[in-house]
């Protein structure tokens, strides 16, 4: 397995990087339209947003807390099993890959004490919701239309 950008390791880690990357973490998970699908249409139970919140908070302290390197496919593997567990879902948008790339830089920048990518995120702003943006449906009835290959994409207003 190969870590992020050469490995880069689990040192020390700061109050302000930890509470930066946590910042930045919620940023991320707020953009995430897979993720921000399944709280909004409550595939955790009622207590979805709590289990989205739980999930963040694991992967703050996975970096935070755990001795490095950390590896992409590690944070990947813990991603994707805590969301079907928590969820009881499978992203296969290749999202879960995404963020965790995204993250793995994150907090890479955070231990360099850089947080512009964190303020880029901070000062971007959606246009929208990012799950009504996603919104298609295919004729075969899949929600998620990029992952669809069973039937024609038709697009919800």
């Amino acid at each position: 397995m190969a870590a992020a950008n050469g490995g880069a390791g689990g040192g020390p880690f700061s109050g302000e990087a930890s509470a930066a990357l946590g910042q930045g973490i919620g940023l991320v998970f707020g953009r995430w339209t897979a993720l921000q699908i399944a709280v909004e249409n409550q595939w955790g139970g009622r207590d979805s947003r709590a289990k989205a919140d739980q999930l963040a908070a694991s992967i703050l302290s996975w970096f935070c807390n755990s001795r490095g390197p950390h590896y992409f496919e590690d944070l990947a593997d813990m991603m994707d099993a805590q969301i079907s567990e928590l969820f009881n879902a499978d992203f296969e948008d290749n999202s879960i890959e995404e963020v965790a790339k995204q993250l793995l830089i994150m907090h890479e920048e955070c231990m360099q004490s850089n947080y512009s990518s964190i303020e880029r995120l901070r000062n971007s702003h959606v246009q929208g919701n990012p799950v009504s943006q996603s919104k298609q449906v295919c004729t075969a009835g899949c929600i998620f239309a990029h992952v669809c290959k069973m039937g024609t994409l038709n697009s919800i207003s």
